[in-house]
């Protein structure tokens, strides 16, 4: 049984695909995000789909009623959708993937994956992830670079883009970046680490960076002025917020101070591995940023939620400092 839904045959040129998922990979959205940006600029055509019956509990992963501008209902499901786009710019053409990581039968889902890569005969996979990490959103957004492809690693290396060393539970990602390894696909999978105390708010900085290293990694030239511009205007929003709380300003500041101890300890690790044969690799960056313990933010976190909150609706915002000191 097929789980694949053909929808085209476009002729594409040399396509690489560009895929996204909803869930535990894309914290703060900005995976999700950064490839929906692609796909509204460029209103690609839809290609493909894996079905979802077969890999999600529908109990845990509800679909949603939605009506239309006609006030038709109709119910949607958790979708892993393909696109394709001619890119009249470029020398070759890009198919855009945006799911939902499944529950069930990962490997299944897997091989399904790697049959429409193949199908469109994709000469390159790019897999984007995003985790929460005591990380400040001040500071360049941290990126590190997995592949099993000689070139990539090669390329990887001239952008000075670490490789990740984390051991522990994973996503659907590595599963698919395991299997196109195994079928002689080139993939590589990019992670960033986005600040925990943004969590609940779609940080189109991360969604930034993410397709700014896409495009120098790729040499793709896309213009993402667009998207750049909204990441500053984000980050300056949060700077606002930040500065008009001295707790909150606190704690970025130790954020910044952590930052700079692991960068530090970093390159003397570097320094010692070039002396001693490079015995190791260098560590994972996204690792040691979350492995030095910070102050709880918990409150920090509530406030900056409070803020963008009151921003959307256009509403004062009063933090708990001001109404003790009105008492």
């Amino acid at each position: 049984m097929s789980h694949i839904h053909y929808y085209a045959q476009p002729a594409l040129r040399d396509p690489l695909i560009i895929a996204a998922f909803q869930g535990w990979n894309d914290a703060a959205e900005a995976t999700t995000n950064a490839v929906q940006f692609l796909v509204d600029r460029w209103s690609p055509a839809k290609i493909a789909e894996i079905d979802s019956e077969d890999f999600f509990i529908f109990t845990e992963t509800r679909p949603h009623v939605k009506f239309s501008d006609e006030d038709k209902r109709s119910i949607v499901w958790p979708s892993n959708e393909f696109f394709a786009y001619n890119t009249p710019d470029l020398e070759r053409d890009i198919i855009l993937f945006l799911g939902t990581e499944p529950q069930l039968k990962w490997q299944t889902f897997s091989q399904s994956f790697l049959k429409v890569c193949k199908y469109f005969r994709a000469s390159d996979v790019i897999l984007f992830g995003s985790m929460l990490s005591d990380v400040p959103h001040s500071l360049s957004v941290p990126i590190t670079g997995t592949s099993y492809d000689p070139e990539a690693l090669r390329r990887l290396e001239e952008m000075n883009l670490p490789a990740s060393g984390y051991e522990g539970p994973t996503g659907i990602l590595s599963v698919l970046l395991e299997d196109c390894n195994r079928a002689q696909i080139p993939t590589t999978m990019f992670w960033a680490a986005a600040p925990h105390y943004l969590a609940t708010t779609p940080n189109v900085m991360i969604s930034s960076a993410l397709l700014t290293t896409l495009n120098t990694y790729l040499s793709l030239e896309l213009d993402l002025q667009e998207i750049q511009a909204q990441a500053l205007r984000f980050s300056a929003r949060i700077d606002a917020m930040v500065a008009r709380d001295p707790e909150a300003s606190e704690y970025v500041r130790q954020l910044e101070e952590q930052m700079d101890e692991i960068e530090n300890e970093i390159e003397i690790e570097v320094e010692l591995e070039d002396e001693e044969d490079e015995e190791d690799e260098e560590a994972s960056v996204l690792e040691d940023y979350a492995s030095l313990p910070l102050p709880g933010a918990d409150v920090l976190i509530q406030d900056i939620e409070a803020m963008l909150r009151m921003e959307r609706e256009h509403l004062p915002y009063y933090s708990e400092d001001d109404e003790k000191d009105t008492e």
